[in-house]
């Protein structure tokens, strides 16, 4: 703006660089309206929503405005694809909004509704800058999982009868109960009990499954016959159910009421709702938001009411901001799940990833999970090491690029770095093997079996406002060694609210917390799910030498309503501080009060003052903390109804 046109013109001459601004702005929007393609009374709107997108990634549409209504998609005529996403089973899979290549695209959905018909993702945002998705609900005609309530229950036979409604066609096969789903099917596998009337996971629900009884030994021969060179996925389908059977059998008594017997000696209550999704390998299929290698990204004001996966993950993508997002079942569907995994994940994210005003609620799996991935080294040869994918649903993951720190670590003692290295490229030979050649060579300490991390594919975490409840599994689990903060939030989870875990054996999940900060947070009866109390903040770490693997944990200003005094578990942190706390029980449990309310293991210095707590929570500090400092003042004993 010409400032000597202000001094002369005032007012005038600066409305008129307004108008010419605000007009240039609006005419560098391009606006394609949904309507040209898709309407509300369409069956089947798949194709409609392909062509759109066609045609506005053809001409470089900045924004696409739907009408609000009730839009049916159809797998059988959904664009596909082949799809490797983290933590999720691996094949084609059908997409309904296929965000792919995009720069500077807002989606409104005004309010419209999307219902999935058959195993279709929702949305696809992949290798995309500047994306803002909002306004938008979806949701699947019929579940994915299946749910059974519990209609009657026999102690002297141990067996069970289940309702099965409309929405769960299933069949009898050779004793077995198979759901019968659009395009796949399940079994009883991976089932949990929620109780109806709480609209939770049931009191205590971990000692009641799986249901079956310990798996009895199938007959095999030769198995050892078969030499192998390299190890192999005990967890993938392929080999988990080896030398197993299922000693489940079913009896239809009459159409929707079927006896189950051959169960766990553990039975439920009537009136418990049973919710089960199969085996895995085939139970994780297709979440309702995949982000892939973006940037930029805003889910605003979006809900997803169910999903056969997780209700968004996030690979490998920078700055993502989830505002107003949800996971909820829909009010008048029936059902007692949202999705079959966890609200949210964020793999190898980096920049910042901001969560505020959501609300995850009755997913079948964590509200969130933020880590990195190891490799573990097969093979070296000076500049170049031979890496192996842990876990086969985590196949194919981007991780790293050229000039990423990637350190070496040590399984077998801790995550601590023995060498720190420059990523020069990485070759996918397939999609569990690859080479990465370093800029430096490989220092002779790296041996195979260790593992690799990339150390620069962590983001900063802000976690506010948000709600989390009647979920299985955990609320939150941070392993970032990135700046974190959890603030202003409800959290109830049938196991621990917050944990920070430290693990080689399973997921081959990397990270760690260098960086948190848990103040003002709600949280509201958590690890009821479990067979005995367990820590609502699970700092966890695998350490053989008593290195730190956690540096600064800092727990302020929370309020924890707990039937447990078991609050705080902390595991080899350098500097915790756990103050201005009041911890309290909250009546909807049977009180436990045998664990101390803060236990600690291999902690460097430890500022412990200013909690109150229930004064039915006898012990506040596990005897055996071997915090090398502590400073425990002025904390108060509290009495029952204070």
């Amino acid at each position: 703006m010409n400032i000597n046109c202000f001094k002369k013109g005032g007012l005038i001459c600066l409305l008129a660089w307004l108008m010419l601004h605000t007009t240039n702005a609006h005419a560098a929007e391009k606006i394609l309206q949904a309507s040209k393609y898709i309407q509300s009374s369409d069956a089947d709107v798949a194709m409609g929503l392909y062509r759109l997108f066609e045609e506005a990634k053809k001409n470089n549409y900045t924004k696409i405005e739907f009408q609000k209504g009730t839009y049916h998609v159809y797998s059988d005529h959904a664009f596909e694809k082949y799809c490797f996403i983290s933590n999720h089973d691996s094949g084609p899979r059908k997409i309904a909004f296929s965000i792919l290549g995009f720069k500077n695209l807002e989606i409104d959905g005004g309010g419209a509704e999307f219902i999935m018909h058959g195993l279709v993702i929702p949305v696809a945002i992949e290798n995309s800058t500047n994306i803002t998705i909002r306004n938008l609900f979806f949701n699947f005609d019929r579940p994915t999982h299946s749910e059974l309530k519990v209609a009657a229950v026999d102690d002297k036979n141990n067996t069970i009868d289940f309702e099965i409604g409309n929405q769960y066609p299933y069949e009898i096969r050779n004793g077995q109960l198979i759901f019968l789903k659009y395009g796949y099917e399940h079994n009883l596998e991976n089932a949990v009990y929620w109780d109806a009337e709480k609209r939770a996971v049931a009191y205590q629900s971990r000692l009641l499954t799986p249901i079956n009884k310990i798996l009895q030994k199938s007959v095999v021969s030769n198995i050892d016959s078969e030499k192998l060179l390299y190890p192999i996925d005990t967890n993938s389908p392929a080999y988990k159910f080896r030398g197993t059977e299922n000693s489940l059998v079913a009896q239809q008594l009459k159409p929707g009421l079927v006896r189950i017997s051959g169960i766990k000696e553990t039975l439920p209550k009537p009136g418990w709702i049973l919710v089960a999704k199969g085996l895995n390998g085939n139970n994780r299929l297709a979440p309702g938001v995949r982000l892939l290698d973006s940037e930029n990204i805003l889910v605003n004001n979006v809900t997803v009411h169910h999903a056969s996966g997780m209700g968004l993950i996030a690979e490998g993508c920078t700055n993502v901001t989830l505002d107003a997002f949800r996971v909820v079942p829909k009010a008048g569907d029936g059902r007692m799940l949202s999705t079959n995994a966890d609200a949210t994940h964020f793999v190898g994210c980096r920049g910042k990833v901001l969560m505020q005003n959501c609300k995850f609620e009755n997913q079948l799996d964590d509200a969130t999970n933020i880590h990195g991935t190891y490799l573990e080294v097969t093979d070296i040869s000076k500049k170049t090491v031979g890496a192996r994918i842990g876990h086969f649903q985590q196949v194919n993951y981007n991780f790293g690029r050229p000039g990423d720190s990637v350190v070496a670590v040590n399984p077998k003692v801790d995550a601590k770095p023995l060498a720190k290295l420059t990523i020069k490229k990485v070759e996918v030979i397939n999609p569990r093997y690859y080479q990465i050649t370093f800029n430096e060579d490989v220092p002779q300490q790296v041996l195979k079996g260790f593992y690799l991390e990339n150390i620069q594919a962590y983001p900063e975490v802000e976690i506010r406002n948000c709600e989390i409840i009647n979920n299985r599994a955990r609320g939150l689990l941070i392993s970032t060694p990135k700046k974190v903060i959890i603030e202003n939030n409800v959290i109830s989870s049938m196991m621990a609210g917050v944990q920070c875990p430290n693990e080689f054996t399973f997921w081959y999940e990397s990270g760690y917390v260098k960086d948190l900060t848990i103040r003002n947070n709600k949280f509201l009866d958590n690890t009821y799910g479990n067979p005995k109390p367990s820590p609502v903040i699970n700092v966890l770490a695998a350490s053989e030498k008593g290195n730190y693997i956690h540096d600064r944990i800092v727990i302020e200003n929370n309020t924890f309503l707990n039937y447990s005094s078991c609050i705080l578990l902390a595991e080899h942190v350098k500097d915790l501080k756990f103050i201005n706390n009041t911890i309290t029980y909250s009546g909807n449990y049977p009180i436990s009060t045998e664990a101390p309310v803060i236990s600690m293991v291999g902690v460097g210095e430890a500022d412990i003052r200013n909690n109150k707590y229930d004064s039915r929570f006898t012990k506040f500090i596990a005897s055996n903390a071997s915090a090398k400092t502590i400073k425990n003042d002025n904390n108060e004993s509290i009495e029952k109804g204070r």
